[in-house]
Formats: C-alpha cells, structure tokens, sequence
C-alpha cells in the first residue's frame, strides 16, 4: 500500500507535465512574444502537429512576425524566406502574401536592374490588391519610377499621391510627404527649365 502512495504524485506529476504539454504551452502568444524560440522547435511541431490548426496559426505568425522584424532592418532575403515558409503554412493567409510581394520588390530596387524594377511595380500592384485601403505598396511604386528615372514625375506623383489618399503608418507617411514635396519641387523645376 505505501508503494501505491509514492507511485500515485508520481503518476499525477506525469499527468500534469503532460496536461501542461499540450495545452499548457501558448504558442499564439510566443508567435508574438518570442517569435525566434518558437521557430526553432517549427520542424518538431509541423512533424508532430500538422493537423492542429491552432499551431499551423502560431507558426504562421511567427514567422510574419520574424519577417517583418527583418523587413524593418532591410534583411530582405530573410524576411523573404520567413514570408514563404508562413506562406506555404497557411496559402490563405493575406498578410504572409502581401509582405513577400512588399519584401520581393523592395529587393528588386536594391538590385537596380531596370527589368526587375518593372517586376517589382507589379509586385507593388498586386500587393495592394490584399489591402486596398493601404497606401504603402503605392509608396513603393513611387519610389520604383522614381529609380527608374526622374522624369516620370506622371507617374511618381501619381503613386506618391494614391499613397497618401490611404492609410499609412506614421513613419512611412512622413517619409512619402517629403519625398512627394521633393518631387514636385523637381517637376517644378524640370517645367521652368523648358518654357
């Protein structure tokens, strides 16, 4: 009878580490808070849980979170590879597919090959199709046209302005006004030059 006694905490300890397991650990949470601890243990959770929709969900965050932090640094090829593995995780996810094509562009113009620059406007249209009311692919777009040459003030004005008619963050929409004004300033000059 004694040995019942200590195998029975021993029993309710091993219950309760294993109750803990599996519902214990938020992995919603950790996509936010610790994004990086959850995706090292991604190819262990994906093997032993790819029909737990809830883990599918906190892996696919993580690694928008991961590759968002790596898009605002101007690690490109890493938020890249971060916003097709959440791509892949969950196809429907709007947010994965827009930041890949946002991250792709962006990429394109740091390469500065006239070609990919055309590739990377398109990218910049598509993306904005994901969130209409988001102005940041058409900031993007100015800034291709503008790479593209500086004469297709049409064209950068017209995307610096469609950017500004729609919801911005407020770093990225202080950036677009000075650029926008830095522009039109040129135009201006550009017309005064030839009359």
């Amino acid at each position: 009878m004694v040995k019942a006694k200590q195998f029975k905490p021993i029993l309710l300890m091993i219950a309760g580490i294993h109750l803990f397991n599996c519902s214990g650990i938020n992995y919603k949470k950790m996509s936010i808070d610790d994004p990086g601890s959850l995706l090292a243990i991604q190819d262990s959770l994906i093997l032993n849980n790819k029909n737990n929709q809830n883990i599918m969900d906190a892996l696919t965050a993580a690694n928008n979170n991961m590759g968002k932090n790596y898009l605002i640094k101007g690690e490109l090829s890493l938020a890249i590879d971060h916003f097709k593995k959440a791509a892949s995780l969950n196809s429907e996810n709007k947010f994965s597919k827009y930041s890949l094509l946002i991250a792709e562009g962006q990429l394109l113009i740091k390469k500065g090959n006239k070609n990919g620059i055309w590739d990377a406007i398109e990218k910049f249209s598509k993306a904005s199709n994901f969130f209409p009311n988001n102005g940041e692919p058409f900031y993007w777009m100015a800034i291709s046209y503008t790479k593209l040459g500086d004469t297709e003030f049409d064209l950068i004005l017209e995307s610096y302005e469609k950017s500004l008619s729609l919801e911005l963050s407020e770093n990225i929409k202080s950036e677009v006004e000075k650029k926008y004004e830095k522009a039109k300033m040129r135009k201006q000059k550009l017309d005064s030059f030839w009359k």
